[in-house]
């Protein structure tokens, strides 16, 4: 009998602790390296693209840097408005899978790049930028 009083003494905790993690508020929660956006890369005869998925991502919260090993972009992606203005408590986080917060990607490049021409462009949620070849 003691034993079975323990077991429901342990799940009435634990339910406890379930509810206590249910009310934490996830909004600032995130690795202080922040994250990283997914990316596609071509290599045709005379350039590399690179496709960087930045939905939700502002243009002007976009820094691409050609380094001369590496392509790297950075930024950050803020909550949605609908988010961070929202009336009511949130009560629940049901899941969590868009990162939001500072971002860093750096993509290693094994051939000679032409600074001067290199182009960027945003469209559709998705940055494009353009590698000329020398």
């Amino acid at each position: 009998m003691s034993r079975k009083i323990r077991l429901t003494r342990m799940i009435g905790r634990m339910d406890d602790v379930v509810q206590d993690l249910n009310r934490l508020q996830f909004q600032s929660f995130r690795a202080s390296e922040g994250w990283q956006p997914d990316i596609t890369a071509y290599r045709y005869d005379d350039r590399i693209e690179i496709w960087v998925d930045l939905a939700g991502v502002d243009k002007s919260d976009i820094c691409v840097d050609v380094l001369p090993d590496c392509v790297r972009v950075s930024g950050e992606r803020k909550p949605p408005v609908a988010v961070r203005g929202a009336s009511g408590k949130c009560r629940q986080v049901l899941t969590m899978e868009i990162e939001c917060g500072r971002f860093v990607r750096e993509i290693p490049l094994g051939e000679d790049i032409d600074r001067r021409r290199v182009s960027a462009r945003q469209e559709n949620g998705l940055l494009w930028i353009v590698l000329p070849l020398v």
